[in-house]
């Protein structure tokens, strides 16, 4: 079950409360859209209509199986037709410089990776093409539970292991990636000795052999990506950005039993505010009230639907929904209060 909050600190440990809001999509029920019509009319201006959901990253991978579970929610709750595409390119953000040109009238959404965008908007670094007010925000689908794992036989058992380490190394698979700007972070607010983030890994399946065989002393990422190895035994999570530590890594420190300065509190407060953003849906700026209302309330009701659900259990996918209006009055807003120690972070991850 999804659940939502309104609070950003709790948004971070994953899953937002929607039971409330379990709408039944675009309909003339009164309790969607504004005064019950706009979201009435939005989807009479959708219906039938073919929907482009953008994913800008290749087939198979996490943001192509999270979209492809939620797509026939999307569908039914819109009465129209959407149709993944699959647009890879620049990390992520060739598709979004691309989306944010085309035309707003809702029939092309796209899939984002919110934190990556955020960071590389925040760093000024070169890339994005658009800013945090040039997208209409649809809705949070997921967010990535940030964990950071070691070899299960390795020397670093524990984070009280990596704290006291000389020489440590993180893998990545590059500058400006999510992997790279956490394990930055972690080196600066912990002040890890002589620590250094090893890039060039093609995916995070090459980096997760790379701890495995040694070559490197840890990974900071997803827990969707690192949980096949904790499973099988081979790597161990020794630290969670979550409040309570994870089912799949239930002996990792979290940050609240850990004393942190000033700065490096900082910092941390930055890396679970990217989080936040997480895995939304989006569209150019400019989508018509009533119809971004529309494809607002149809992600309400697709990441409600039983058989969305089920889907996304099969594949071990957590939805955790954030409405449109929530991810900008809260989530983006968040961003104007982030610590100059964090973005001075964000700048060296580029």
């Amino acid at each position: 079950m999804s659940r939502r909050t309104t609070r950003i600190a709790s948004l971070i440990t994953g899953v937002a409360v929607i039971g409330s809001l379990a709408l039944t999509g675009c309909s003339n029920n009164p309790a969607a859209g504004a005064g019950g019509q706009s979201g009435a009319g939005g989807c009479s201006a959708l219906k039938g209509k073919t929907i482009d959901l953008v994913i800008p990253y290749d087939a198979g991978g996490g943001y192509d199986i999270l979209a492809r579970v939620i797509l026939p929610g999307l569908e039914k709750a819109l009465d129209a037709t959407v149709v993944p595409v699959n647009k890879p390119g620049a990390g992520g953000l060739l598709a979004i410089n691309q989306l944010t040109a085309a035309p707003a009238d809702g029939t092309q959404i796209a899939i984002v990776n919110g934190t990556g965008a955020a960071a590389a908007i925040l760093a000024g670094a070169e890339g994005p093409t658009f800013g945090f007010d040039d997208l209409s925000y649809i809705g949070r689908v997921a967010v990535d539970d940030l964990v950071v794992t070691t070899n299960a036989n390795g020397e670093y058992q524990n984070w009280d292991d990596v704290v006291d380490s000389d020489g440590f190394k993180f893998g990545s698979t590059g500058r400006g990636s999510s992997d790279y700007i956490v394990a930055n972070a972690l080196i600066k607010a912990f002040d890890l000795q002589n620590s250094q983030v090893v890039v060039g890994f093609n995916g995070q399946s090459e980096t997760d052999l790379a701890l495995i065989q040694g070559n490197v002393d840890a990974i900071a990422g997803p827990l969707d990506s690192r949980r096949a190895s904790i499973k099988s035994g081979e790597t161990t999570g020794v630290l969670s950005f979550a409040e309570e530590a994870p089912a799949d890594a239930p002996d990792a420190a979290v940050f609240s039993d850990l004393e942190l300065d000033e700065d490096a509190q900082g910092i941390i407060d930055g890396v679970k505010a990217l989080t936040a953003f997480g895995r939304p849906l989006v569209a150019p700026a400019g989508v018509p009230e009533a119809t971004l209302t529309c494809l607002q309330d149809a992600l309400a009701a697709a990441v409600e639907d039983p058989e969305v659900l089920e889907q996304a259990e099969k594949m071990q996918r957590e939805l955790s929904y954030m409405s449109g209006e929530d991810m900008k009055n809260e989530v983006v807003a968040s961003f104007d209060k982030l610590s100059p120690e964090f973005i001075e972070v964000l700048k060296s991850s580029y």
